[in-house]
This record gives structure tokens, sequence and C-alpha cells, in this order.
């Protein structure tokens, strides 16, 4: 997308206020649909009597919004933000009626799958449409905006997720959304259609390996969360066979929308980017077994899984916050250090309570712990790679920033369902295993940690 240029292709004050106010709403459902819902899988999949299944409905969004978040961003230089928008609002919404009005969990995962299609394809838009049509100087107030538009549904979507599984249904989890937004839709449709129409076409053949890239990235993921909805006899040799062939093609593909030696953890940026993937992917692929684990094993209700969630979401909060207060590299050398360990360190405490004997107030500190950890280093991650990056290429590095967090958080929920289903056998010790390999891969992180740094010829002539 290309810059307006004059200032008469600015939205005016009046309309750019109702573009804030549009896209902040658009984010915060988006966000609330993304994290909120954890908290009501374990209901969803036991009253549809789905929970083999559970992996798949958790993790089947992320996969497809892979595939429409590298389409989107061609689709937008050729046609223009506004279509893509509509179209993703439409999807999105629609997605989640079918989810809410589901009679059993193959609709609902279909409908899983296209609220994935449409959240895929609202992002993009909105960030082009911020750089497009808001004056330079009040950019940057609408970027603070979209951040506390993801925050806050963080903080508080798993506690009133848990409230109206609860209270009334788990199907309004996924039909307040639809509800709202579609008060507001016609708003959004007049809006846009008075914003100009400033983009300018490329050709999408330069853009046909990276679309290639994601759309294989995404349909391989999502084979591996359909294979984690087996039954622990039908992972013959065979089986096992197809999910290392489909690993080993989802690695070749990936490896297009990264930086060259992120697998390899090579010193600098590609350790950034693998480090990024490592830490979240972690993170979510706990999480989301964590409110599974408080229902079976220590049978909290919805309410109480929420506010593990969302205590979580507080301490990373303000590990982020401390973080921010102390820029520069010598602080990052310690959170470096101090985030993947004890990300390591909580995930190993929350793990105890598969024991039933330990009780679910341990999934809460450990979790509390594990939250704060990654908030210090999470962040700072992207401002270590941009400062490692020349300006011209900063929009590639923060593409794959942004392909390591949907990468790594979709891979390893399709990972971790596959142990879970291949030792369900073990009852309450199959949580054990899956919350085992993500500390593995924390181990991993911690000397992936080391190597985001580049060599110290490298550090001593940034300094000077």
């Amino acid at each position: 997308m290309r810059q307006p240029e004059t200032p008469n292709l600015y939205l005016s004050g009046h309309l750019a206020a109702w573009f804030k106010i549009i896209a902040v709403g658009v984010i915060t459902f988006v966000a609330f649909e993304a994290i909120a819902v954890a908290t009501a899988m374990p209901f969803v999949a036991e009253s549809l009597h789905g929970e083999r299944f559970y992996a798949l409905a958790a993790g089947i969004p992320l996969a497809t919004q892979l595939i429409t978040t590298g389409l989107a961003g061609p689709w937008v230089d050729a046609k223009g933000p506004q279509q893509v928008i509509i179209i993703g609002i439409v999807l999105f919404l629609s997605g989640l009626v079918v989810a809410a009005l589901a009679p059993g969990i193959l609709v609902f995962i279909i409908g899983r799958a296209l609220q994935g299609v449409g959240g895929g394809m609202l992002l993009v838009p909105l960030y082009v449409m911020v750089g497009s049509y808001v004056i330079p100087k009040k950019q940057g107030a609408f970027f603070a905006a979209f951040a506390i538009a993801w925050v806050l549904p963080s903080l508080f979507g798993p506690l009133i997720a848990g409230f109206l599984v609860d209270y009334v249904h788990w199907r309004w989890v996924f039909g307040i959304t639809p509800l709202v937004m579609v008060l507001f839709f016609p708003l959004a449709w007049v809006k846009f259609r008075k914003f100009p129409q400033i983009h300018e076409k490329m050709p999408l053949k330069m853009r046909k390996r990276f679309m290639f890239a994601t759309l294989a990235s995404g349909v391989l993921i999502a084979t591996l969360q359909i294979l984690s909805g087996l039954k622990p006899e039908q992972f013959s040799i065979y089986v096992l066979a197809l999910a290392l062939g489909v690993s080993v093609c989802l690695f070749l593909s990936i490896r297009h929308l990264v930086p060259t030696g992120t697998f390899l953890v090579r010193r600098g940026v590609p350790a950034t980017i693998a480090l990024r993937g490592l830490l979240n992917g972690t993170f979510i692929g706990v999480e989301t077994f964590l409110p599974l684990l408080l229902k079976n094993i220590h049978g909290w209700d919805p309410t109480h899984a929420g506010l593990v969630l969302t205590a979580s979401g507080v301490t990373w909060a303000i590990g982020s916050w401390i973080q921010g207060r102390y820029p520069g590299t010598k602080p990052l050398r310690w959170f470096s250090v101090i985030g993947p360990v004890g990300q390591l360190l909580g995930t190993l405490i929350t793990m105890l309570s598969v024991i039933p004997e330990f009780g679910g107030w341990w999934v809460l500190m450990g979790w509390c712990l594990a939250g704060f950890s990654t908030g210090v280093i999470f962040p700072a991650t992207s401002v270590h790679a941009l400062g490692l990056t020349p300006a011209s290429k900063h929009g590639k590095i923060s593409s794959a920033l942004q392909v390591a967090d949907t990468f790594g958080s979709s891979s390893l929920i399709a990972y971790a369902g596959i142990v879970y289903a291949l030792t369900a056998s073990f009852a309450n010790f199959s949580f054990a295993f899956t919350i085992g390999l993500m500390c593995v891969l924390l181990v991993f992180a911690i000397w992936a940690a080391g190597r985001i740094f580049p060599e110290e010829t490298g550090i001593s002539a940034s300094a000077s």
C-alpha cells in the first residue's frame, strides 16, 4: 500500500474518529473470541460429545487464520482494504453463528475454522487503513488503541466467558459477538464506503511463494490438528509416519516466511524469531489445556477456571510494563534469562496439579508466574528484532514476528493434542505428558534466548 500523496486524501476528524471506534470494536471482539473461548472449550466438547476433538476445536481457527493472513496482504494491495475487511467480518461472524448453533462437534469445528478464515482477513486491512488514511502524527494513538483492544479481552475475557457458561449457556460465548457486531455492521459499511479509493495494484506473482507457503502451512497444521482427534488405538505406524511427513513438509513451507537460519537458531534476528515462536507456542499450548485439566481433575467450574487465565493475563501485563520501563541491551540480557527460565518454572509448578492431592490452586500460582515471566521477555523480542534490522526491512521482520506467533501457537496446540490423544490411556497423567512436551521445548527456548544477541563484535559496533 502506498501512502496518500496529498493531505486531502486523509480522513476528516469526524470520519477518523468513527474509524477508530469501529476498528477498536472489531479487534476487541476478535481478541475475545481468540482468547476467552479457552475457558468454555471443555464444556463445549462435553456438551457436544467431542472430547477427543478438543485440540482440533481449540486450534483450528489459528490454522485457518494463518492461511488468510497470508492471502489478505496481496488481496488488499490488489483491491483495497475495504473489500477485504467487509468480507472478513461477514466470514468471521458466520463462523461464530455456525459454532453457536452447532448440533454436533463436527459442525462446531467447521464454524471455528470459518471464524479463523474471517479473523485472518481483518487485522491486515485495518493496519493498512491506518497507514493510508490517518494523518501520520495521529497514527500512534490508533495503534495504542489497538493494543488496548487486545489487552482488555485477555484480562477480562476468560472470566466473562466462564460467567456465561456457568449462568447462561456456552453457546452465548460464541453468539454474543455476532449479536453485538451485527448492530454496528451497517454503520461500518456506510462509513467505509466514504473512504477514498487510494490503493494501487501490485502483481500477485511477486507474492506467489509467500501465498503458497502460508496456504500450505495452514493446511498442514490443520492436518496435524485433525490427527489429534484420533483414538489411541488408531495411531498406527502409518498414521505416525503421516504425522512425521506432514511435520517435515510444514517446516519446509514455513521457512519461507521467516528469516534464514530461524530453525537453526542462528544468532541475532533468526534466534529472536525462534525464541518468540517457542515462548508463545508453549504458553498457548499449555493454556489451551488448563481449563480441561481444572475441570476433569479438580472439578472447577468455568468461572473459576477463567479466573486462572485472567490472573495470568494480569501478571503478563505487569511483566510487560516492567520490561518497558527498562529498555536497552543490558536489561534485555537479564530479561532474556528471567523470561524463559521463569516460564519453565511456572509451567513445572502448574504440572504438579495433575496430581489430585496437590489441588488446582497450584495451577493459579504456576500460571501467574509463567504469565509474568513471558510478559517480561515477549514484547521485548519485537523491539530487539527491529533494532537489529535496517529500517528498509522492518516490514518483512514485522511479518516474520506475526508468523512466529501464529505458527508457534497453532502448531504446538496440534502437537500437544496428538500427545494428549496418544497418552489418553494414562487418564489424568495424559496432561503431564502434554505439559511435559512444552517444558522440553522451553529448555530449548532458554538456549535460544542466549543467542538473540549478535556476536560480541556486532554488539560493540552497534553500541559505538
